[in-house]
């Protein structure tokens, strides 16, 4: 149990504040770390518990991991793709994204393995990767559900295939291109909506032959050799997302959040504030493998807008912020075209709306589109979950300094996963 608000007051949010390494970035840079031949060295790397669990499968598999806390840096020396045979089971926990990315790693490894996880992931089915994979040449065997546990036998003679994608999801995307590295032939995904790109830069960066416009992907296996890089991993957005809404929603605050990751597909959430009518503003901006800057916001008062559906692959981990954000604005706010979101987030749009009621705060959901009207009170009913789901963890936090009446937050500990120091540093901007 939490309560972030334990005084009959509100606070607010003043100074400025560094965020931890961004965790989409960092997952794949151990994998291409570990992939690779040679030795990584990584800069800004944050340890949580996700990305802990991804460092231990990659050293199962035979990289050589060294991690020094204290300077928040790694080094890598990796396996030039010749991983260890596991006798036993590769347990990822509840990590969805090492799930989808470690599926297209292990495509390309004539080895059998056993994928296990938590029972979130053993109640999520892969179906349309594991059919896009098997394409490919991979076999595997799974429940009838096609989720984990699951057997995968690699194939060191992949085929490439032609995907159109039929959602915009960056997961599948990403574990089509780790296969296609090393399949015999190119592989061209079609894309239906842009999404975060992470990973073909990444892939690039380490020596990867990947073709990139606003409608393809190809990768192209040819001259693929993986060499060990140095990397600096900005600050991830997603987490300095939480601190820029609660910064607007707050009374008299003004904050500065610093070398925070401005990667086109992962900003979104700024779109969204611009059309608010909210003002942020960026400085320090450095162009590098993934760009990065300071950003500086204050107390604002948003209205309502339309979200399109090309604009929702850049803020799929921000809904449940925008969702609050959205009701305490002026007006209506409608995000569109929300199908792919409920394909690839069905729980955690359901369980933002369960929890956010006991707020007192109310939307219409459907599959086409999520509507929240503005000027919404929160109104304490209950005590709130976070469903052990990290961002719904922390959007629950950034409401209960919106109310004057405390309320207790069940498995506040999912936090962990992404940003254990998130409430100690909100406390710092908070000066208490």
């Amino acid at each position: 149990m939490f309560n972030f608000n334990t005084q009959p007051k509100k606070y607010s949010l003043n100074g400025e504040i560094t965020v931890p390494g961004d965790k989409s970035i960092a997952h794949r840079a151990i994998m291409f770390g570990s992939i690779a031949k040679g030795v990584t060295q990584l800069s800004n790397f944050s340890f949580s518990e996700d990305l802990a669990t991804t460092v231990r499968i990659f050293k199962e598999l035979g990289a050589k991991i060294h991690s020094e806390p204290s300077t928040k840096g790694m080094i890598i020396k990796g396996t030039d793709h010749n991983f260890n045979s596991v006798d036993k089971p590769l347990e990822i926990h509840n990590v969805g994204e090492l799930e989808s990315l470690l599926l297209g790693v292990l495509a390309s490894v004539p080895q059998e393995y056993i994928i296990d996880g938590g029972d979130f992931l053993k109640k999520r089915p892969q179906n349309g990767l594991l059919d896009l994979l098997k394409q490919m040449g991979v076999v595997y065997d799974a429940t009838s559900e096609e989720a984990l546990p699951l057997k995968t036998i690699g194939s060191g003679s992949l085929n490439g295939i032609t995907y159109q994608q039929e959602i915009s999801s960056a997961q599948i995307k990403s574990a089509l291109i780790l296969a296609g590295l090393f399949a015999k032939s190119k592989t061209t995904i079609i894309r239906k909506i842009a999404t975060r790109n992470h990973t073909e830069i990444l892939a690039n960066y380490f020596g990867a032959n990947i073709n990139m416009n606003s409608k393809t992907i190809i990768v192209d296996p040819k001259n693929t050799k993986l060499k060990g890089k140095s990397l600096t991993i900005p600050g991830d957005f997603s987490s300095a997302s939480f601190y820029l809404v609660g910064a607007m929603l707050s009374t008299d605050s003004q904050i500065t959040l610093r070398k925070v990751g401005l990667n086109p597909t992962r900003i979104g959430l700024l779109n969204v504030i611009e059309q608010m009518g909210g003002k942020i503003t960026i400085t320090n901006r450095v162009e590098n493998i993934e760009p990065y800057g300071d950003i500086a916001v204050g107390t604002q008062t948003l209205h309502g807008t339309t979200i399109t559906a090309e604009q929702v692959p850049t803020i799929i981990d921000e809904i449940p912020l925008i969702a609050l954000m959205a009701s305490q604005a002026t007006g209506k706010t409608v995000i569109e075209e929300v199908q792919d979101v409920y394909l690839q987030n069905s729980e955690r749009v359901r369980n933002m709306r369960t929890e956010l009621a006991k707020l007192g705060i109310v939307m219409q959901i459907n599959d086409a589109s999520i509507v929240i009207e503005g000027n919404q009170k929160i109104k304490v009913k209950d005590d709130v979950d976070s469903h052990k789901d990290h961002r719904i963890a922390m959007m629950l936090v950034i409401a209960s300094n919106l109310t004057k009446t405390p309320f207790q937050i069940k498995n506040i500990e999912a936090i962990d996963v992404s940003y254990p120091n998130f409430i100690s540093d909100l406390k710092k901007l908070a000066n208490f």
